[in-house]
């Protein structure tokens, strides 16, 4: 308890220093050199908690208006999350279907040639390619993949959960694929394929209960792969998403909101696979 009491302080004064990086840091004019202006972090961490004393979570600017961050935080919280969680728990169900459970057809795995030549390419360049896609396909067809309006609704957020989940797919899917082979050569599962064990309970019993704990352990990467996108998707698409509070201002307050609520959001999607996995084995494996 008393360890993920100083993690959280060390954790939340890391996010505060962050977020005023653009206010301590000064650029001297005489001298053209950076200056560190580390007296202001007591004022900036006491206005900080001090407006979240008074049950407020500060002010942004939006173009030339003024906006309390409490009247729009809530919409962008729930989008941003959606889109991550979403894409990081379909990421995840595909890994392990297309890694384990079909992996022995032919299909899969030309699907996995095709992944891996996919995987060497860098994220932002798939997702500008993905983006110059949809504008093709609405030339040629008239059908509307993606909408770049901050009202269009639900066209403005399942192509970014698309989006957003690729990086944790391909990430997830080689991991998954590896293991699957290394597994498969163990002693266990050759006994259990001599006495004519069918191959799914093999899948289910035995390889999943050992790919599992590798997914768990890599749960943090793959979030923090799907953060990364987040900020390119909701930027380039528009999306109405928690980023905003990071892009368009260099103020403490949103700036530092802006990261707790990623910080929020990522530890919802991490417990949200972890039911996703529970509930799977509760559904699947005997245990």
């Amino acid at each position: 308890m008393i360890r993920v009491l100083q993690q959280s302080v060390i954790i939340f004064i890391l996010i505060l220093f962050l977020a005023a990086l653009p206010v301590i840091i000064g650029i001297n004019p005489a001298t053209q050199s950076i200056e560190w202006h580390f007296d202001m972090l007591s004022h900036i961490f006491g206005e900080f908690m001090h407006a979240l004393s008074q049950g407020s979570l500060g002010t942004y600017t939006l173009g030339a208006e003024t906006r309390f961050i409490a009247d729009d935080i809530g919409d962008n919280f729930v989008s941003s999350f959606l889109i991550i969680a979403v894409g990081v728990n379909l990421g995840v169900l595909f890994s392990l279907i297309f890694g384990i459970f079909v992996s022995r057809f032919r299909f899969t795995k030309i699907f996995n040639l095709f992944l891996n030549v996919l995987a060497t390419i860098p994220d932002f360049i798939i997702i500008i390619l993905s983006l110059i896609l949809a504008v093709k396909i609405y030339k040629e067809t008239g059908f509307r993949v993606v909408s770049l309006r901050r009202d269009a609704g639900p066209i403005n957020i399942w192509f970014p959960m698309v989006l957003v989940g690729l990086a944790p797919t391909l990430y997830l899917f080689k991991l998954v694929a590896v293991r699957y082979y290394q597994i498969s050569g163990d002693d266990y599962i050759k006994t259990a394929v001599a006495k004519g064990m069918r191959l799914n309970y093999i899948n289910f019993q035995h390889v999943f209960k050992n790919v599992e704990p590798f997914i768990i352990a890599e749960l943090t990467k793959v979030i923090s792969l799907a953060i990364g996108n987040l900020f390119i998707v909701e930027y380039l698409m528009n999306v109405p998403g928690i980023t905003k509070f990071i892009f368009l201002s260099n103020e403490v307050q949103p700036l530092a909101i802006g990261l707790f609520s990623l910080l929020i959001i990522s530890l919802l999607v991490y417990i949200s696979v972890r039911l996703v996995l529970y509930l799977f084995k509760r559904g699947f494996i005997y245990e």
